[in-house]
């Protein structure tokens, strides 16, 4: 797994702070799944496997809706 290092920028990111608090967990947990080009494979179970496999509670929906908000942000594509 690769190792990420975060500029202190990401703190007072305005793209960011319009997150949701778990919106804002989702793109953190999506960071350490990138490869080193920022891609991974983006079906609903599997970023819910890859980002959070101890949450079996977690619905699909969420998973999608997290994402549709980071797409709206510019901060996925």
């Amino acid at each position: 797994m690769p190792n990420r290092l975060l500029k202190e920028g990401i703190v007072d990111s305005s793209a960011i702070d319009d997150l949701t608090p778990e919106e804002e967990v989702f793109f953190y947990r999506l960071l350490v799944v990138a490869d080193d080009f920022g891609r991974t494979d983006a079906r609903l179970p599997i970023l819910k496997s890859k980002c959070f496999p101890l949450k079996e509670n977690l619905k699909l929906i969420k998973i999608e809706i997290w994402m549709n908000s980071l797409v709206r942000q510019g901060l996925a594509i």
